[in-house]
């Protein structure tokens, strides 16, 4: 009895003594130790421990992602990682500037790194870390985000190599403006409880609806290029993007014509001409897009002629391109077969000079027959003067000259017509820009409503000598036959005007 008391103790001992062992080791494999005292892995498994799995982890994706937008302010960055990390290893810097910690942001390529209000958050079974700058990142700034080789998963794999931004992602500018705009029908009759939906890099951000007159405003949006959707039952929907650019600015976006969706598929066709002059631009890329998806190509014949064949019911944004002119878009729509949908393109400016078009189309009813320019520039003693189809061209000598290069009306074939003016030399002072309906100066009829449903915008080129600044003016809905479009002067820039009166120019 003595001897199996004896057995049984020293067997109670020896399966102590092999939980001790096994427990160590398993201690010693959660702890990432690659060698011990008892060898490396492969002695663990002889001694049959479980081995760890190998496979590294890696960066499945940064939110924002590379290269893109992050709409101002800016509040938080996202990784997101391939396994369960080790919450532990996913460290940030929370008391300076310095880059510390394995998961950082920098503005200046790591030299110095944000400071975080808190440790990263784990999310989504410990895959996605999501950390929050202390202070809203600056607007207008380029950020990179890097993930160090100190991170590792449950089963201490490290990332194979430092996971850093290639471009990295910017910020917006800072502040907020209104954008406003309206919805016709392809009558030119207003269309009322039209949803407007305004997105900002990829995200809806507000939701307008057109009142009685088509008419719809937003304010208190963030500065950045905006996506705007019309949807109305029984219409086509249909999008359109423009830029609110400075802190309390009020955007007009293009007027809106949206389509039924009895509509059938057509051809596209028109002519390309040059601004100048007005002759037709052979060789010219014309390249069709809805949206962002690129639909067809075509280039001009020796007519400047183009065509797009078979194209499904709706707009589209048609990009022209050709050597010695400035690249260009304009719209085009398919509801049946469309043609004369015409657009102008300007050859390249040397530097100091600046180009205004004005251009509005063919419209049923036809709204605008002849439209006129008037372009006051500063004469240097605090007066102007007034270029127009009676005074043609202003010569400043040294300084440069200012003409009207071309003045469509009814007896040069307009509508569609344009007008085009060319500034040689930007001069000091503030210059104005006005058009005029010629047409219904007189009154009578439907001469306070034409100018509005004309469709008339305004194309501004200025080469300032490091890159060409494209502006877009859209006709306001608003009655009158004088539409003040904008103020310019070089030390502040560009000032829409927006206004519409029965005034003499």
């Amino acid at each position: 009895k003595l001897a199996e008391r004896g057995q049984v103790y020293s067997s109670n001992k020896m399966n102590r003594f092999l939980s001790l062992v096994l427990v160590t080791l398993v201690l010693l494999l959660s702890n990432c130790s690659e060698r011990s005292e008892y060898g490396k892995k492969s002695d663990y498994e002889k001694l049959g421990a479980v081995s760890t799995v190998t496979t590294v982890p890696t960066v499945s994706s940064v939110n924002p992602t590379d290269n893109s937008t992050y709409n101002y302010p800016a509040t938080t960055v996202a990784a997101t990682f391939s396994k369960k990390m080790a919450t532990g290893s996913v460290t940030t810097n929370t008391n300076d500037t310095s880059c510390s910690g394995s998961y950082q942001l920098s503005s200046d390529n790591f030299t110095t790194c944000i400071k975080m209000s808190a440790a990263p958050v784990a999310s989504d079974n410990d895959t996605t870390f999501t950390i929050t700058p202390a202070s809203s990142l600056s607007a207008v700034t380029t950020f990179k985000v890097k993930i160090t080789t100190s991170v590792t998963d449950i089963s201490c794999n490290t990332l194979g190599s430092d996971n850093s931004s290639i471009v990295g992602f910017s910020t917006s500018p800072s502040g907020s403006g209104t954008i406003k705009g309206s919805v016709k029908m392809d009558n030119g009759s207003a269309l009322s409880s039209v949803s407007v939906a305004l997105s900002i890099y990829g995200t809806t951000v507000a939701t307008a609806t057109s009142d009685s007159n088509g008419d719809f405003s937003q304010s208190s949006l963030g500065l950045g290029v905006y996506t705007l959707t019309y949807t109305k039952t029984n219409y086509l929907t249909v999008s359109q993007s423009d830029t609110l650019e400075s802190d309390n600015q009020t955007l007009l976006v293009e007027t809106m014509t949206q389509l039924p969706d009895s509509c059938s598929s057509g051809t596209i066709s028109g002519k390309i001409t040059d601004a100048v002059d007005g002759s037709n631009v052979s060789t010219v890329a014309l390249s069709a897009y809805k949206g962002a998806t690129f639909i067809k190509s075509s280039t001009t014949n020796d007519s400047g002629e183009y065509s797009f064949s078979d194209m499904d019911p709706g707009w589209y944004s048609v990009y022209s391109s050709k050597s010695g002119y400035i690249d260009e878009y304009f719209l085009a729509y398919s509801c049946g077969a469309q043609a004369n949908q015409d657009s102008s393109i300007s050859t390249t400016l040397p530097s100091g000079a600046m180009r205004i078009i004005l251009r509005w189309p063919k419209t049923a009813p036809e709204t605008a027959q002849d439209l006129d320019s008037y372009l006051y520039s500063p004469d240097g003693s605090g007066d102007w003067h007034k270029i127009y189809w009676n005074n043609l061209v202003q010569d400043y000598g040294a300084d440069g000259t200012v003409t009207l290069d071309k003045d469509d009306k009814v007896s040069t074939g307009a509508p569609p017509g344009d007008e085009t003016n060319t500034i040689s030399k930007i001069r000091s002072g503030t210059y104005y820009y006005q058009v005029h309906n010629y047409t219904d100066d007189g009154g009578g009829g439907n001469s306070v409503t034409n100018l509005k449903n004309s469709k008339a915008m305004v194309k501004v080129y200025y080469n300032e000598g490091t890159c060409c600044t494209k502006k877009k003016y859209y006709i306001p809905n608003d009655n009158g036959t004088l539409w003040g479009v904008f103020t310019f002067n070089k030390d502040t820039g560009f000032t829409a005007s927006d206004n519409i009166t029965t005034d003499d120019p």
